[in-house]
């Protein structure tokens, strides 16, 4: 018994092996090839069912199904790259004769990723209040970004508001950022901000993720205040 191989309009030589390329978006239902197993004898002999091998994993029973009687293989769950990039299917055509006589191969099944995970933005540590005498490159939040996609949809950019005393460094570490002042503070003029990180991812198309982070200047007016009220009273009690 020899068993070809058909995808779309293509017919291929009898291989132990055929590979796949599949976009981890193609929709359910989605034909991904039709083997074809020929058997020379006649009658029930050459009758020939088709049926996945029994050591493969569960995973591969959720996300293919095999028409045991056209030898299609179509896609009836749900893909995802980042969860599983490669599945290898063992196809077995067996006749109806006896004994039964049977042709094994192999079907690698390469999921292509697409660009469907935002970055996300991760804000490790902030600094809600700044004093408004705070010098030029202090840090006032430090945040990561990620993005679980791979490749160029993985890599990721990262804007601030352009309308605020503040502006992002990058760390030697991959994807870790801090946000530092670059101005002067002057809460006579402005006592709060909303300051808005954008993360972008390189995909096509790309896609973003914002995130807000609220900052407020303290006046130094009303800290010399209280550091002066503390001293008097301190002096007072002694």
């Amino acid at each position: 018994m020899s068993v070809s191989y058909q995808h779309k309009l293509l017919c291929y030589s009898v291989s132990p092996t055929y590979e796949i390329e599949i976009q981890e978006n193609v929709p359910l239902g989605t034909v991904l090839c039709k083997l074809n197993a020929t058997d020379p004898d006649e009658g029930v002999n050459g009758e020939i069912e088709y049926s996945l091998g029994k050591t493969l994993k569960r995973k591969v029973y959720e996300i293919f199904e095999l028409d045991k009687k056209t030898g299609e293989i179509k896609v009836k769950g749900i893909l995802n790259y980042e969860e599983h990039d490669v599945y290898k299917l063992d196809v077995e055509a067996t006749d109806k004769g006896t004994p039964p006589l049977k042709a094994v191969c192999r079907v690698n099944i390469k999921i292509n990723d697409m660009n469907d995970n935002p970055p996300e933005i991760e804000i490790t540590s902030v600094s809600n209040t700044v004093s408004e005498d705070s010098k030029p490159g202090s840090v006032i939040a430090l945040l990561s970004v990620t993005d679980k996609d791979s490749g160029q949809n993985g890599k990721t950019t990262l804007s601030i508001s352009s309308d605020v005393p503040f502006e992002l460094k990058s760390s030697f570490k991959e994807n870790i950022y801090s946000v530092v002042t670059k101005g002067i503070l002057d809460r006579e003029e402005v006592s709060e901000y909303d300051i808005t990180i954008t993360a972008t991812d390189c995909g096509d198309p790309p896609l973003s993720h914002m995130k807000t982070v609220t900052i407020r200047i303290s006046d130094l007016i009303w800290l010399c205040f209280v550091v002066a009220k503390c001293i008097l009273s301190l002096d007072f009690d002694v």
